[in-house]
This record gives structure tokens, sequence and C-alpha cells, in this order.
């Protein structure tokens, strides 16, 4: 009995092959080989994931399923001819291993582990321009090529001839520096990031060129300001109001007599004779 067990064992491990890793993009689709051979006749595929084999896909007895799990409802596909599994609109949650299990009309069966890996693809670089003069027909142009991907390389491409450029790179990304003139136009340069197999560009056309000063304009205001100004505008006019009356009232009579007295002082200084 104990030599039996061991020998199903050894049979359980000869039938699993070596893990296979699969990459896919984020929003893509990817298919998971399930290792058949080419001369197999398939009479049994099942797909599971997770230590507890929850199935995902099946095929028996010539009916396939691929709707037996929530989240891959409406996302899978399956060969039921070379037992490859493809997941649609890959997210990020449908990476991890994968299991699928084999049989053919002879009764002879396979199982296979695939990794799968979900990444996103490799975005567009950033480019940074700073222009210094110019000065004396010259200027100096710097441009820093950055990514928010991690892992990537950067190189420097020129589309111009006699441009003198000096390379430098660091841990945030790669710059350049070029000496332009103003007579020169149309320098394209451009920056590729690349990772492994994949690779993306971006390209900018700086320009050495004098411009004039802005002139200021003043900029008609908008109606929430004039409505603003407006309601402070008849603030202050009622409040000049407000107080005058209560001047008024407070002191009519002191304004009175003073009025009356500079009356009597101006009537006696034009009766008085002249000298």
């Amino acid at each position: 009995m104990r030599l039996q067990v061991i020998w199903i064992t050894i049979l359980q491990a000869a039938m699993v092959e070596s893990l296979i890793e699969v990459s896919g993009y984020l929003g893509d689709n990817v298919t998971l080989p399930s290792g058949a051979g080419a001369s197999w006749n398939l009479s049994k595929i099942e797909w599971s994931i997770l230590t507890n084999n929850t199935w995902i896909a099946t095929y028996r007895s010539g009916r396939k399923n691929i709707e037996r799990f929530y989240r891959y409802k409406g996302r899978l596909s399956l060969n039921t001819t070379t037992g490859d599994l493809t997941i649609h609109n890959l997210s990020r949650k449908d990476a991890m291993d994968y299991s699928v299990d084999l049989e053919n009309v002879k009764g002879q069966n396979r199982a296979n582990k695939i990794k799968l890996t979900v990444t996103e693809r490799l975005q567009k670089p950033i480019i940074e321009v700073t222009v210094y003069g110019p000065t004396e027909g010259n200027c100096a142009v710097r441009l820093r090529c950055s990514s928010d991907d991690q892992g990537v390389n950067f190189t420097w491409r020129v589309k111009l001839p006699n441009v003198i450029v000096y390379n430098t790179q660091d841990h945030y990304g790669s710059s350049v520096v070029a000496l332009l003139n103003t007579t020169q136009s149309g320098a394209e340069f451009i920056c590729t990031s690349s990772r492994q197999k994949e690779n993306n560009s971006r390209s900018v056309f700086p320009e050495c060129s004098v411009k004039p000063p802005l002139t200021p304009t003043a900029s008609p205001l908008s109606p929430e300001k004039r409505c603003r100004y407006g309601v402070t505008v008849f603030g202050g006019v009622i409040l000049g109001l407000f107080l005058s009356a209560a001047v008024m009232f407070f002191f009519g009579d002191q304004i009175k007599a003073a009025w009356e007295f500079i009356k009597a002082m101006c009537k006696s200084q034009e009766e008085r004779p002249d000298a």
C-alpha cells in the first residue's frame, strides 16, 4: 500500500510541467497556454485558481462553461481544441497563478501551472523645456525627460545638424543642454523611454527667438466683481448720508449758532468804512 501511494505521488509530479510565466497589459487580452500536445484530442479541460482550485472555466462531455466565477464572467474564451484560455480586458486582480487539468480521449492526463503578471503599458515620457536667453543671438535650451513609469531608460535624438548638445542623466530622468541661435528653426528633440522590449517617444520643437514685451491691458471686470464694487459704493454712500444725518441731529444747534456767528462777522466787515 505504501509503495502504491509513493508511485501515485511520482506520477502526479511527472504530470505537472514547470511553471509557465505569461505577461499581459492592463486592459488588453492575454492567452494562457494549456500546454496540451498537438496530437491530443481533449475530452476534459479544467481551469482553476486559488489554493482551493476554484474552477473558472471547464469543458466536460462536450459542454463548455466559462461563466463559473463572478470575477471572470463575460471575460473568458476557451479553445476546446488546444485548451488555451483567453482572458479579456485584463485587470490588476487577474495577476495570479492559474492551474489547468487536461485529459484526452485516450485517458491520458496532464496538469500545468501558469503565472500571469499584469503590467501597464509604457507611457509617453514627459519633457520640460527651459530657454535661457537669447544673448547676442544665441541661447541655451535645457530639456529634461522623465517618466512616471519605473525602471525605464532614456535616449535622446536631435533632428537638426550643427547643434551642440550636452547630455546628463540622474535618478529622476535624462537632460540635454543645446546651444541654438535665433536663425535656427525646426529643431526637433526626441526623447524615448524604453523598458525591456517596449518603448515610447515624445518630441518638442524649442525656439530661440526674441519675444516683444507684453503690453499690460486692463481686463474687463467680471459680473461678479462689478456687483461687488457696486455694493461697496452704494454702502459708502448710505454710510455717508447716515453720518451726516447723525451730525445734524446731535450737533444741529451748535452748527446753526456757528453759522450765524460767521454771517454776522462777514456783515460787520462789509459795513466798516474804509480807513
